[in-house]
């Protein structure tokens, strides 16, 4: 089935989802959105405040990367598909063959783990659903490429969840342990963690426009 599934969504021998399937999985593609995350949460909050959610998404991905390629990755030692010798010459590969081991995938990780933590820090409907399309996105891009195995990105995406929730419950906990803050809000123009939802819809735009980008 995993096999399968790989060949199902790399077999597609299209050009055009070559370019945007390339520009999901680079990194610099999304620095715009990182940036305007960055300026929503400093944005009318004390240092004291914005700081700990800023250095959360730092902890988000350093703990999925480290985690999956330090740790979990020598240990299964699984190929990437475009380098395992069964298959890797019936594989269309358009960005490289890569190197290092497969399982699971770092990117999944990171992606994941910046979409949950994302979402429990803005508390915002639509921003947590295209958060998670975003991460998916990135997913299945790595299967096209055949840099991963779904399951290779399946189990990362379930260990960068956890990687997020982990950083921003704890988080969440020492800082109210240390600076309470009881601010509630109730009002359409706020979600309920306090951020605008201007701001999250200013996110939401940046995530359109690179999209749209990226297709055009």
């Amino acid at each position: 089935m995993d096999r399968y599934i790989l060949f199902l969504i790399n077999g597609c021998d299209n050009k055009f989802m070559d370019h945007i399937m390339i520009s999901l999985s680079s990194t610099a593609t999304w620095m715009l959105m990182l940036l305007v995350t960055i300026y929503i949460i400093s944005k009318d909050r004390q240092i004291s405040q914005s700081l700990p959610m800023l250095f959360g998404i730092a902890l988000c991905i350093l703990f999925a990367d480290q985690i999956t390629s330090t740790l979990i990755k020598p240990y299964f030692q699984r190929l990437r598909p475009s380098l395992e010798p069964d298959i890797m010459y019936s594989l269309r590969v358009v960005a490289g063959r890569g190197g290092g081991y497969s399982f699971p995938s770092s990117h999944a990780a990171n992606v994941f783990a910046i979409a949950t933590y994302l979402s429990l820090v803005f508390r915002h409907r639509i921003t947590t659903i295209s958060l998670y399309v975003w991460a998916t996105l990135v997913g299945i891009s790595r299967i096209y490429l055949a840099m991963h195995y779904p399951s290779d990105v399946l189990c990362g995406a379930l260990i960068g969840m956890g990687i997020g929730a982990a950083v921003y419950y704890i988080g969440t906990y020492i800082v109210k342990r240390y600076c309470p803050m009881s601010h509630k809000f109730y009002s359409s123009a706020f979600t309920k963690s306090g951020f605008a939802t201007t701001d999250m819809y200013l996110l939401l735009a940046m995530m359109s426009i690179t999209l749209l980008w990226i297709v055009f």
